[in-house]
């Protein structure tokens, strides 16, 4: 009798795990169509950016019949750059692509060498959790060689619910910036 309850219970352990992962692979292929349809459609853009200086601060709203469906938030200064794409639906956030580069010199080459370093971020939201989050990260002494290097390496699986919150509410929080001085209290009241 007891081994009959273990291989009940195991079978609906194994029953509900497969029912999730295809109920995550079916959203997260309706978050590739809606994505590509975004990046497909014509939209109207609205820039946003602070005046030029030693960093560069600049958001990109992209609208659809008036929505929200897309925006680019792009940081960076001399030693690096972070380029956040967000996209909703129905005023809700589902897909984040970051995509960051910088480099640094390196304490163990000689004088003067530097390595590169490139990164990028997918991050699928469903019911305002991730569901999926993707990394690649690279680092080479050729700073010509990273793009190769990030498009040949393999998408890791992260559990790193932290970063996933904390991009999706900047998203959020993006959404509201509409003028320079929000664009401006944004960046500095972090």
């Amino acid at each position: 009798m007891k081994l009959l309850l273990k291989i009940t219970l195991l079978c609906a352990f194994l029953f509900t795990s497969l029912a999730n992962a295809d109920s995550v692979e079916t959203a997260v292929k309706q978050i590739r169509a809606d994505y590509n349809a975004t990046e497909n459609a014509k939209l109207k853009t609205v820039v946003i950016k602070l005046p030029e200086d030693a960093e560069v601060v600049e958001l990109k709203k992209y609208f659809m019949n008036g929505a929200l469906v897309k925006m680019v938030f792009t940081t960076g200064g001399d030693h690096g750059a972070v380029t956040n794409s967000y996209y909703f639906k129905n005023g809700d956030l589902y897909f984040v692509y970051q995509s960051s580069g910088g480099w640094s010199f390196d304490p163990t080459g000689p004088e003067g060498t530097t390595i590169d370093t490139g990164g990028e971020q997918r991050i699928y939201y469903q019911g305002g959790l991730a569901i999926r989050h993707l990394v690649k990260k690279v680092a080479s002494r050729d700073g010509n060689q990273i793009t190769k290097l990030l498009a040949k390496a393999d998408n890791k699986a992260v559990n790193d619910p932290e970063a996933a919150n904390g991009l999706m509410n900047a998203g959020y929080r993006l959404a509201n910036v509409n003028t320079r001085a929000d664009l401006d209290r944004y960046i500095y009241a972090e």
